[in-house]
């Protein structure tokens, strides 16, 4: 970026002149208008509008009617219904790049919107904008002071910048000027040039933003995000009393200087009491003619401000980041506490936390314990939490899986009140009792053979049991219950063999059915397995 250390010195403008400029210096008519003003630039602020370039005051430009089209040429005589417009500066502007701190020239594009020293502002895009014709004010930038020495005919660099200036307002808000004026033919030769050879199209404008652009943090450090980055380039952080993390755990910390590209997401977490609190991303691009610089709606007490378009190509700074509201907020830890003969068998336990502000909004929390914590004491926190809540844990899910019987969960106490920066604690008691079943196990004997078989051993082995039953010799034709066996573990798998299937001289064994071979025990139900042994009588006598 070229320093602009120097600036034209200009007289003082009256108070009138002040109410109808597109620039306002100041508030007070006595304020030298190349004085920069000391008002604070914004956090995101990409340039502050701190003085005068060349130019000069015209009082002899009127308002065309709205009907005017600018596109048909500027006008060879005065158009009728035409308005006296007032005294008005035309020339260059100056503002200050709030990376760099140098300087760049800007023209007006929204000449009946005032601005004044000290604005901020930031890039746009000529969508953002809104004026008409920015293609062909494109093109004069490109071809005329201060990119170039044109219009040569102008006696001097402010009646240049005039110039150009008057150009700019006829095709963005139609301001002429009378065919007597002196500054008559140059500012209709540019116009003529700019109509028979633009329009320009709009220049690659470097993007850079952070969504969203607020959020709330509380007191107590929680990290919150994420932050989104989108951009056409690297960026380099500053935080400002926060910390910023590259992780939603807050694990990767980021330093000041650290480069961030676009895509990445970004947590941050607050570092303390601080009236500006947030990060912000900055890179320095080149910035072509006709680049426009908007108002960033940092200024208090300011509504709107001029559109600004740049008259040159600079090395100038693009900033956006994210501003942090601090709340003062508590942390509620909640003591979980696992036991009884089942414990470690249990499923997933959910505990929820409904939080009820001052203002009376509800926030919800949700904490898990996972599957088959063992037995014992843990702590699942919750932070952040806006000071002066009342909350309250329930249990929906108390890990009920079939394996365990669980008792009522034990929640002390039911309320809580969240302090500032200070923690409260419930404590939550579940009791699993192991779950049980049973199995039970029938043997059916049929055949030509039934009752003439030997003794009948079945077998049950699950995890920890492996117990024998016997049927006795010669059990006649039907179906005979073997065992019932309960108190079971829940959840453990048995199987059923027949390791003596009562084979003898007898009989010969045809067939063997065993449904199902292998159970689970389930909580509160007995399963029954049945045995079925076909005998088919062997030829001959029976001695």
């Amino acid at each position: 970026m070229k320093s602009r250390s120097a600036l034209r010195p200009f007289a003082v403008l009256s108070a009138v002149m002040l109410a109808l400029t597109c620039v306002q210096p100041a508030a007070r008519a006595d304020v030298e208008p190349g004085a920069a003003s000391a008002r604070r630039a914004g956090f995101f602020t990409d340039a502050q509008l701190t003085g005068l370039g060349s130019g000069q005051t015209v009082t002899t430009a009127y308002d065309a009617p709205a009907s005017l089209d600018p596109r048909a040429g500027y006008p060879a005589a005065l158009p009728a219904g035409s308005t006296g417009h007032g005294g008005v500066y035309a020339g260059t502007i100056q503002i200050t790049d709030q990376g760099t701190g140098g300087t760049a020239l800007v023209y007006c594009i929204d000449l009946h919107t005032t601005t004044t020293f000290g604005v901020n502002y930031e890039l746009g895009t000529w969508n953002q904008a809104n004026v008409p014709n920015n293609g062909y004010v494109g093109y004069i930038l490109q071809h005329y002071f201060p990119g170039t020495g044109e219009p040569s005919s102008a006696p001097d660099d402010a009646s240049r910048a005039a110039a150009v200036q008057l150009a700019i307002w006829f095709l963005t808000d139609k301001l002429v000027l009378a065919p007597d004026d002196p500054r008559y033919a140059a500012v209709s030769a540019i116009v003529a040039d700019a109509l028979k050879n633009g329009p320009a199209k709009e220049p690659v404008t470097p993007q850079l933003s952070v969504t969203p652009a607020t959020m709330r943090a509380p007191s107590t450090g929680g990290v919150v995000g994420p932050f989104t980055v989108t951009g056409n380039g690297p960026a380099t952080l500053t935080p400002q009393n926060v910390t910023v993390y590259a992780d939603a755990a807050g694990r990767r910390r980021l330093a000041p200087g650290d480069v961030v590209q676009p895509g990445a997401k970004l947590w941050v977490s607050s570092d303390g009491p601080g009236a500006t609190q947030g990060f912000v991303l900055e890179r320095t691009v080149d910035v072509a003619a006709s680049a426009v610089y908007l108002y960033d709606g940092g200024n208090p007490g300011l509504e709107k401000a001029q559109k600004l378009i740049l008259a040159e190509k600079e090395r100038l700074t693009e900033r956006a980041g994210a501003l942090i509201t601090r709340y003062d907020a508590g942390t509620l830890n909640i003591d979980k506490n696992v036991q009884g003969s089942g414990a470690g068998l249990q499923g997933a336990i959910t505990l929820q936390i409904a939080c009820t502000d001052p203002d009376r909004h509800v926030t919800r929390y949700t904490r898990t314990l996972r599957a088959g914590a063992r037995s014992g004491h843990r702590t699942l926190s919750v932070t952040g939490i806006v000071a002066g809540s009342t909350c309250a844990v329930t249990e929906p899910a108390d890990g009920e899986n079939g394996r365990v019987a669980p008792r009522a969960a034990v929640i002390e106490p039911a309320q809580v009140t969240i302090p500032t920066d200070d923690t409260v604690k419930v404590a939550v008691t579940d009791t699993y009792d192991r779950a049980t079943g049973g199995v039970r196990i029938t043997k059916t004997i049929r055949g030509t053979g039934a009752g003439h078989q030997g003794r009948i051993t079945v077998e049950l082995r699950c995890a920890g049991v492996n117990r024998r039953f016997h049927l006795a010799a010669g059990s006649p034709r039907g179906t005979h219950p073997v065992a019932e066996i309960t108190g079971l573990p829940a959840g453990t798998a048995c199987t059923v063999t027949e390791p003596d299937r009562g084979e003898n001289r007898k009989v010969h064994l045809d067939r063997v059915r065993i449904r199902p071979a292998t159970v689970t025990v389930l909580k509160g139900t007995t399963r029954e397995v049945r045995l079925t042994d076909v005998y088919t009588r062997v030829p001959g006598p029976v001695k």
